[in-house]
């Protein structure tokens, strides 16, 4: 009698830990997660792969399928699917989808992505699947690049001239300093750098700020001295130093700077 109470016991424990767990008796991982964890496995016949690489197409890798299709098995009682895209260069321009895009316990979604004709740089993103706020698992996205990379500042704007002391003289700006806008016409990530002089010092005078993906502004500190001088702004894709523009600065000195 004893063995017997002991043993309806246990089991009881056990049945009880299964059913707190959120453990389905017909999942392949029964009991992940007991103790309160919140866990996600992929298996049955969808995908496992945690890293997926896209044509720029919208070809998932060598299998070359139009959409991927996860069955997950979570003791999660609420599930969103959420994209993040804060490492491509338009990081407000959505490109994955996803159906359905929330659920509750073990379900099965699809991945869809669009063609990559925005990015000239391979782009990456996350798919997230978040419960109640806090991200339980993420699959990482790959998509190749554009076929075309936009990268351009018009010829005219590539030469820049300052007066000697980088201030307007008159009208509604007067005594403030002059600022002049550089606008980029890119889908690529970009930087600019200041270069050194003819001697290799830094040029401190050139000031670049206001940088986003689509333009920089350009300021000048005044010129203290009698001569005229002049540098140069390279402008760089960030995945390839070979593609750039240089923008010409020149400032006056006790002459008036060219138009």
């Amino acid at each position: 009698m004893k063995k017997t109470f002991k043993y309806l016991m246990t089991l009881t424990l056990c049945v009880a830990a299964v059913v707190m767990s959120g453990c389905k008796e017909e999942a392949p991982y029964v009991c992940e997660g007991a103790g309160g964890d919140t866990y996600v496995k992929f298996g049955g016949t969808g995908t496992t792969d945690t890293r997926l690489l896209v044509t720029t197409d919208g070809y998932i890798g060598e299998t070359y399928a139009v959409s991927v299709t996860y069955d997950m098995y979570t003791n999660a009682d609420e599930w969103q699917i959420v994209p993040d895209y804060s490492e491509c260069y338009d990081p407000e321009y959505e490109w994955i989808e996803s159906w359905p895009s929330h659920g509750n316990y073990d379900g099965r979604f699809t991945l869809n992505f669009q063609a990559n004709s925005r990015q000239g740089d391979t782009r990456y993103a996350k798919v997230n699947i978040v419960s109640h706020g806090k991200i339980i698992q993420t699959i990482d996205i790959e998509q190749d690049k554009a076929p075309n990379t936009q990268f351009y500042i018009q010829p005219f704007l590539q030469v820049q001239s300052f007066t000697k002391s980088g201030i307007y003289a008159d009208g509604d700006n007067a005594g403030k300093t002059i600022v002049k806008t550089i606008p980029i016409d890119s889908n690529v990530a970009w930087s600019a750098r200041i270069d050194d002089d003819e001697n290799g010092d830094p040029v401190e005078w050139i000031k670049v700020s206001g940088i986003t993906k689509a333009k920089f502004d350009i300021s000048v500190e005044p010129n203290t001295g009698a001569e005229p001088r002049q540098g140069t702004i390279t402008v760089y894709q960030n995945t390839n130093g070979n593609n750039n523009i240089v923008v010409t600065v020149k400032q006056a000195g006790d002459e008036v700077a060219a138009e």
